[in-house]
């Protein structure tokens, strides 16, 4: 781990109303990009890491079926899910 310098700090700078409003307009354009992106085609090929729970049973058979295949969990449940979505027109 680096040891990096504290970054200058506008101390000049007194919050007040410019202030709340910079941070309203900066919140209220993340939520807009937020629901821009959920409609925008899918062009990153980058995995975004997620969290699933499975029941015991639900996963040994999962991990059954992956070892079957010859992949990992993770791609085999990526690739069951593209299946069903592809099979729903989705």
């Amino acid at each position: 781990m680096a040891i990096a310098r504290k970054p200058n700090v506008n101390r000049a700078a007194a919050p007040g109303r410019d202030a709340e409003q910079a941070a309203t307009a900066f919140i209220h354009g993340a939520a807009k990009a937020a629901a821009e992106d959920v409609a925008a085609p899918v062009t990153d090929v980058r995995k975004t890491p997620i969290m699933l729970r499975f029941n015991g049973e639900l996963l040994r058979r999962v991990d059954i079926a992956a070892k079957r295949r010859g992949i990992s969990r993770s791609a085999w449940i990526a690739f069951k899910v593209s299946e069903a979505l592809d099979a729903e027109g989705a």
